[in-house]
């Protein structure tokens, strides 16, 4: 990687109301490439694909504190192992947007093509975004988790003990359900422009996924009736050898230009499939993890006005005792009546225990309003990151796709050169 491509990668998005996020106090090149299958367990007749995830970077600490050698750290790891870094730095890291990994159901892997060269290099691609991601946040990149991942000789020891930690909490997962059918009262303005933004963003993303899609299928049919030609072209060449020598080596020099534009768009196509498409694909995702992280948001939010109308209604049924107006129903205190209950002094022990319950909530509501304005902020920190990577790897995407095409060209007008001067 480059200095500018570090500088464009880590550079600080401008907002006047909250300042330049920050970026990772060190620098990571990070290279996932040469999938190999493996077997799998013991017994097991399934396989999997092990990556190869070279490191590089100025953290001395990944090279036991021993300077900045310019060795380079190498691990294999499985996408399963990826998948538990991912998960674990969700768990940890609640108020981050966490990079998203690529899909495992995707068509490929349900047609049982999950090794295939196709199938591999695309995820080798993926799989290398979401840890240049990862490399790129302050605060993830310095996990220990990230350093063990990236450096253990031993990754296997430390694979259970992450699992088991990993135990979700039933009451959280509860609420996230409850909460997922609830919307905020009073949404921050900012958010509503992000959510409006971030789905034009998605939907612009998406067709022009789409319309790559297209492309390379078109390229890949220009390919093959290219090929088809330069055979016809060949057989024509063999038909007047003998006859006309002169015509059968134009034919043979104009079948190379014709092979060449072939072997281009197989090369260009080749690189919007494996590269400029999963780049896509992975925005998408990318912003989709930022809207999850404004859904945990709105939780926090609902959270707390929940808890605020509890607390109104609580003290409106103390203030309506206090009168002389609240309390049970009239068949409730009849029946109470009935019993020989004294209602003055049942006025004043529910009295005594809503205001017992109005001291607790209106302590678990100043914690609530502390947790919700804590989390929005770091929210918007988190969106300023997303912005700043985002629009490096937009530049980034173009800059690459924009130096295929010339490379196409230059390489096709070279080779029809050629012929033309040779006709």
């Amino acid at each position: 990687m480059t200095d500018k491509g570090k500088n464009d990668l880590t550079s600080k998005a401008k907002d006047k109301t909250r300042g330049n996020p920050e970026k990772p106090p060190y620098w990571f090149e990070i290279i996932v490439s040469d999938p190999q299958k493996r077997t799998g367990d013991p017994g097991s007749s399934s396989g999997y694909v092990s990556y190869q995830i070279s490191t590089k970077t100025n953290n001395t600490s990944f090279y036991d504190n021993r300077g900045d050698p310019e060795s380079i750290i190498v691990v294999h790891r499985r996408y399963s192992d990826l998948l538990l870094l991912h998960d674990i730095l969700l768990n940890r890291f609640p108020t981050c947007i966490i990079p998203p990994l690529p899909d495992k159901k995707v068509f490929q892997y349900i047609a049982g093509d999950r090794f295939s060269e196709r199938f591999t290099q695309k995820r080798c691609h993926s799989l290398q975004n979401f840890l240049r991601r990862v490399s790129l946040h302050p605060d993830l990149s310095q996990s220990k988790v990230f350093k063990t991942f990236l450096v253990s000789k031993d990754w296997e020891s430390h694979r259970k003990v992450l699992q088991d930690s990993l135990q979700p909490n039933k009451d959280e997962v509860t609420d996230a359900f409850m909460n997922a059918f609830k919307t905020v009262h009073k949404q921050n303005e900012e958010f509503t422009e992000i959510r409006e933004k971030s789905d034009k963003l998605d939907r612009t993303v998406t067709k022009i996924d789409k319309l790559f899609h297209k492309v390379v299928k078109k390229n890949d049919s220009m390919s093959e009736d290219y090929t088809k030609l330069g055979s016809n072209l060949q057989e024509l060449q063999e038909l007047v050898t003998g006859e006309n020598e002169e015509l059968a080596a134009k034919l043979k020099i104009f079948n190379e230009g014709v092979t060449q534009l072939s072997y281009g768009l197989q090369d260009l196509t080749k690189y919007l499939d494996y590269e400029y498409i999963v780049d896509l694909k992975d925005l998408e995702h990318y912003i989709d993890s930022m809207r999850q992280l404004i859904k945990l948001k709105d939780q926090k939010q609902i959270d707390y006005e929940e808890l605020s109308d509890y607390l109104t209604r609580s003290i409106k049924e103390k203030n309506n005792l206090i009168s002389g107006y609240g309390g049970s129903n009239f068949f409730a205190n009849k029946l109470e009546e009935l019993a020989g209950i004294n209602q003055e002094a049942s006025r004043r022990e529910k009295i005594n225990k809503l205001e017992g319950k109005i001291t607790s909530l209106t302590g678990e509501l100043e914690n609530a309003k502390k947790v919700a304005d804590g989390f929005e902020q770091e929210c918007l920190k988190e969106i300023d990151h997303f912005e700043s990577v985002k629009t490096a790897e937009i530049k980034k995407s173009l800059g690459s796709l924009a130096d295929h095409h010339i490379e196409f060209y230059e390489r096709i007008l070279e080779a029809w050169e050629k012929v033309d001067d040779s006709l």
